[in-house]
């Protein structure tokens, strides 16, 4: 047999969880009591009553803080049920139509025990014949009431005294910022008394409701710098107004997105905040919604079906409104591509609307010197795409020579970006690079010169083959270049993976060996002569065999410097005997004297 028990729970604790643990910053406490006397005012607006609306604070001494409003007020009932009770609140599931108030969760008071060991809220209520009640509220979870002689205004008033430790949050300048913080925009006159005189602190217009140059204005103020364009948000399902600020620094991808962001013109997040789509990291914005709904401790939001709509809604304001630019301000649109480039390429690469967006403004390496996309695309020159950084330096001087274009695909994200131009503007020919067969592209000899130089390759072939290189000749410009050693990343780690088995242990040589023989057919590097080059002309048409082998060998070698490639031991040998044998013959030709 089972029985209905009902849980017990530690007050006190629950007070102490919630009130340290629910907010991030002590300071909340003066949201929280803005926030309580605005939805004060707006459920007495409800009842039809003519009144002055007025919220208004006051620091009694350098301990005590009350804080004032003339709304509704609380009658008994109402203070058992909504202030003695945590997490009821009368504000949640309005009955009189749409939610016009801020708080929904019946702990806002708790985050006053943070800085105070005691509430006192002393009030009355609106509704005939209500009389004026003082209610203190411990964080133990226990409370007193009782009725007071002298009959207060229609309102509610609540007073702090500061806790230990928590002194400068009962400084005067210190309660004035938080209420300029969170209330500058609220709807109801918030006063706040200096000692001599009270005054206003919410009379300025909000940023989402100013012209273009009082935002941009406002923007300067409060980040400090002048950002690069400001843009109008608008969301019809969440409600949402506001103003985003293109930033005039580059943001890493990874930083937080600091947003300014508000509940009901109460100010509820500072900093991160989850109300743009995480593509949007170059700009900062300044948002007020009515219909999203917030966590507990109203520093974020729900990320519900709701807030990923009005994230894709805000998201194609900020795209609509760079569309806008690149048709009628692209020089602008320019500004903001080159501050934010390496964050934009990844974006880009990402989502296909910011691609076509920002793809024609981004800047590549190129043979032809630095393009961006537009230029390329409008050149009509097939685009041939290295994957790495090593190939684009292979064959870029050359290819230039040539007139081809050859794009570096070694940078981050630009290998990508340039292979996805083709399915974007089908137009442009997008080819990625064969650095080895690059050769290929060069003018094929005459026949009857082919025949000639066949002697000089199969030679040249039998000296470089255990250097995993074969050989080829064309005609290509510069002519000033002697030969083109092209190769791969397969070849490349090949060679490298060598080099080091020979200056390590016979372990690591034993693997290297597996690896190599386990490739079906090993990949060959490529020395590809150049016959418009009048060294090599001389070179094919010399007889004598072992000075052309010395040739072949220090061209090789030449060519593996030039291109700052390692050397291993061998061809380190190989270098050093063929460069000596050349010295010896040319000092043996000239008998030791001056050369004529």
């Amino acid at each position: 047999m089972s029985k209905s028990l009902n849980f017990q729970v530690n007050l006190q604790g629950m007070i102490e969880l919630l009130s340290n643990h629910l907010y991030t910053n002590p300071g909340v406490f003066i949201r929280e009591l803005l926030q309580n006397g605005i939805d004060a005012v707006t459920a007495r607006k409800k009842l039809g009553n003519a009144f002055d609306p007025r919220v208004s604070v006051e620091l009694h001494g350098s301990r005590t803080l009350a804080v004032y409003d003339n709304g509704i007020g609380l009658t008994e009932e109402e203070i058992h049920q909504f202030l003695s009770q945590i997490g009821h609140t009368s504000k949640r599931n309005n009955p009189d139509g749409p939610d016009d108030y801020i708080g929904q969760f019946g702990v806002g008071l708790l985050a006053c025990f943070v800085v105070s060991n005691e509430i006192v809220v002393i009030t009355r209520s609106a509704k005939e014949g209500s009389v004026t009640l003082e209610w203190r509220g411990r964080p133990d979870g226990t409370y007193s009431l009782r009725e007071l002689e002298q009959q207060a205004p229609v309102g509610t008033t609540v007073y702090l005294t500061c806790k230990e430790n928590f002194e400068e949050y009962f400084e005067f300048s210190q309660i004035e910022q938080l209420m300029i913080q969170y209330g500058s925009f609220l709807p109801v006159p918030i006063y706040i008394d200096n000692g001599r005189y009270d005054y206003r602190i919410n009379e300025k217009v909000a940023p989402w409701d100013m012209t273009r140059s009082e935002a941009l204005e406002y923007g300067r103020a409060l980040l400090n710098t002048s950002c690069l364009d400001v843009i109008e948000l608008r969301s019809t399902i969440g409600e949402v107004k506001g103003i985003a600020y293109i930033l005039p620094y580059a943001v890493s991808l990874q930083a937080e997105r600091q947003h300014h962001v508000y509940l009901k013109n109460m100010l509820i997040a500072n900093g991160p905040s989850n109300i743009l789509p995480p593509w949007a990291f170059f700009v900062t914005c300044i948002v007020n919604t009515t219909a999203l709904r917030p966590t507990a401790s109203r520093e974020a939001f729900y990320e519900n079906d709701m807030l990923l709509a009005v994230q894709d809604e805000l998201g194609a304001c900020i795209k609509n409104h760079l569309i806008h630019l690149a048709e009628h301000n692209p020089e602008l649109l320019q500004r903001i591509v080159r501050v934010h480039y390496m964050s934009l390429k990844a974006m880009a690469v990402e989502d296909n609307e910011l691609y076509r967006l920002f793809i024609p403004y981004l800047s590549f390496e190129t043979s032809l010197g630095m393009m961006e996309a537009q230029e390329i695309i409008a050149s009509g020159k097939p685009v041939l795409l290295t994957t790495t950084l090593d190939e684009f330096r292979q064959i870029s001087r050359v290819a230039k020579a040539q007139e081809l274009l050859v794009v570096n695909g070694g940078y981050m994200h630009d290998f990508d970006l340039i292979r996805s131009l083709a399915v974007t503007y089908p137009g442009v020919a997008v080819e990625v690079v064969d650095s080895v067969g690059f050769f290929k592209r060069f003018r094929e000899l005459e026949r009857e010169d082919m025949r000639q130089a066949a002697p000089f390759l199969r030679q040249a072939d039998e000296t470089l083959r255990k250097f995993q290189c074969s050989t080829a000749i064309r005609s290509f410009e510069p002519a000033d270049i002697p030969v083109m050693y092209t190769t791969n990343e397969e070849i490349t780690f090949l060679r490298m993976a060598e080099s080091s088995s020979q200056q390590v242990n016979e372990m690591f040589a034993d693997i290297v060996n597996i690896v190599r023989n386990e490739i079906y057919e090993l990949p060959m590097a490529k020395l590809c002569f150049n016959y418009n080059n009048p060294t090599i002309r001389e070179v094919l048409d010399c007889p004598d065999t072992d000075l052309r082998r010395l040739s072949i060998e220090m061209l090789y070698t030449q060519s593996l410097l030039m291109g700052n490639y390692p050397l291993s031991q061998e061809e380190l040998k190989l270098m050093n005997t063929s460069f000596m044998s050349f010295l010896k013959l040319g000092l043996n030709r000239t008998g030791g004297g001056p050369i004529q």
